[in-house]
């Protein structure tokens, strides 16, 4: 018998990814079975349970390889607008919308989330699983607008939570709509407008 490698693991890995983000795509979370993942990458049922136990995990993986590029993205926003708490909360949210426009997986992946993961019972823990993560961005940014308020960027009678659901809202609500269809409008250069005709409205004059 041939041993596996590692490396062929890692091949075997990203094809059932593959095939899970056309399938999921396609028909939908609770309409794709783990098996019908397996057979669309070319691989046995053994195979796909020897990676992942489930969709969740299936759902988790994919975030996983997004998630990199954002992560250095905030990292480096914090360190090069450090003293510019807003800036940095408008850069991160231009630079998301930038992702989802160009990188393939990152836009499957919000595809799946906003239009094809129906949230009934066996699906439930991935709701949970987004919601978990959007919560922990907000305070994040919640973070983030308490520094400009600090700073006197922000007018100091707006509450700080309140501006980042209306910020996510913006976003959000933009990306929803241009993945219905990605032809309608330049969702880049809508949500710059409409980002800083939103920061505007709260910058402290």
């Amino acid at each position: 018998m041939v041993r596996r490698t590692k490396a062929d693991a890692l091949t075997t890995k990203a094809a059932l990814l593959d095939a899970a983000e056309r399938l999921f795509s396609t028909l939908g979370v609770a309409n794709t079975s783990m098996m019908q993942v397996a057979e669309a990458a070319g691989v046995t049922r053994g195979a796909i349970y020897h990676h992942f136990d489930n969709k969740l995990d299936l759902i988790d993986s994919l975030v996983e390889r997004v998630r990199l590029p954002v992560d250095e993205m905030r990292e480096q926003l914090a360190q090069s607008y450090a003293d510019n708490p807003l800036e940095q909360l408008r850069l991160r949210s231009l630079r998301i919308v930038h992702q989802v426009k160009y990188d393939d997986h990152m836009q499957a992946l919000l595809n799946i989330l906003f239009h094809k993961c129906e949230y009934v019972a066996d699906t439930q823990p991935i709701h949970l699983r987004h919601l978990q993560g959007r919560n922990s961005c907000i305070e994040e940014c919640v973070r983030l607008i308490e520094q400009a308020m600090a700073q006197a960027q922000i007018k100091p009678e707006l509450n700080a939570k309140a501006v980042v659901l209306g910020l996510f809202g913006l976003i959000d609500g933009l990306i929803y709509n241009w993945l219905l269809d990605t032809d309608y409008f330049d969702v880049e250069q809508v949500a710059e407008q409409s980002l800083d005709s939103y920061l505007a409205g709260i910058r402290l004059q």
